[in-house]
């Protein structure tokens, strides 16, 4: 029931984003495209130095003779 509502409010979302957008001048719209490009290159960035930093923690850990984080961890504590 929570999936499903969150599932609605995604989906009313989208359609107000497209309804806010729609009629607006060609030269806005490509602003708001390269907003939305800035936004998953943020987003990829900060996964990026999230994974190096954790790399080098790691590879301390390892000379250390301490644990080693797998990927699939680091992806968890990210996500």
């Amino acid at each position: 029931m929570a999936r499903e509502a969150a599932v609605n409010k995604s989906h009313r979302m989208d359609k107000l984003i497209l309804e806010s957008i729609r009629d607006l001048p060609e030269k806005d719209k490509r602003e708001i495209l390269a907003f939305i490009e800035f936004l998953k290159v943020r987003e990829d960035r900060a996964f990026i130095e999230y994974v190096n930093s954790r790399t080098i923690e790691a590879a301390s850990a390892k000379k250390r003779g301490e644990r080693f984080t797998s990927l699939q961890e680091l992806q968890k504590e990210y996500g």
